[in-house]
C-alpha cells in the first residue's frame, strides 16, 4: 500500500467520524426553569426570601421616612435657624442619608445580605437538582444532558426531555 493510499484511508476515516459518532452518543435535555418552578422546595425558599425582603424593606422605609421628615422639618425652619444650627441640621441629614444608603447597599446590594440569603436557601436545592440529573443520566446511560433554559438547544426530540423524570425523582425525595 502506497503513501497516497494511507492518506486516502485516513481522510475517509476522518470524514466518517461525524457520521459514526452521533449514533454512539446519547443526549437528553432538561428545562431547569420548569424544574425550579415545579419543585416544592423552591417555592418554600422563595416564600422565605419574600418574607425577609418585606422585613428589610420595612426597615429601610423607616430610614427613608426619618430622612424625609428631617428634610421637611429643615425646610420649614430654615429661615429661623442660625448658620451654626443650619450646618448642624445639614450634617445630621447627610449622616442619615449616608446611613440609609449604607443600609440599602448592605441589605439589597449585589453582594448584600438578601443576595447571600438567597444563595444560602438555593444551594441545597440546586445540589439536589444536580444530583438528580446526574443520577438519571447515569441510570439511563446518557452521554450528555443539556439545559434548554440556557439556550443551548436549537432542536431536540421531546422523547429526550428528562425534565419530568427529574421532577418525579425530586418529588420522591431524591430516591
Amino acid at each position: 500500500m502506497g503513501k497516497s493510499s494511507y492518506i486516502y484511508a485516513a481522510a475517509l476515516a476522518v470524514l466518517a467520524i461525524p457520521f459514526i459518532a452521533p449514533a454512539q452518543v446519547k443526549m437528553g435535555f432538561i428545562d431547569s426553569n420548569r424544574i425550579l418552578q415545579e419543585f416544592e422546595e423552591v417555592r418554600d425558599a422563595q416564600a422565605k426570601l419574600e418574607k425577609e425582603t418585606r422585613r428589610l424593606q420595612a426597615e429601610y422605609n423607616v430610614y427613608v421616612t426619618r430622612l424625609d421628615s428631617l428634610q421637611r422639618e429643615f425646610e420649614k425652619q430654615r429661615l429661623l435657624l442660625s448658620n451654626e444650627m443650619m450646618r448642624t441640621k445639614e450634617a445630621e441629614m447627610q449622616g442619615l442619608l449616608r446611613t440609609t444608603q449604607q443600609f440599602q447597599q448592605q441589605k439589597f446590594g449585589p453582594e448584600g445580605d438578601l443576595y447571600r440569603y438567597q444563595a444560602q436557601l438555593m444551594a441545597p436545592i440546586l445540589d439536589k437538582v444536580d444530583a438528580a440529573v446526574k443520577q438519571i443520566g447515569a441510570e439511563k446511560a446518557y452521554d450528555y444532558i443539556l439545559d434548554a433554559a440556557g439556550g443551548a438547544i436549537v432542536y431536540a426530540l421531546p422523547a429526550h426531555d428528562l425534565t419530568l423524570d427529574v421532577i418525579n425523582h425530586l418529588r420522591r425525595g431524591g430516591k
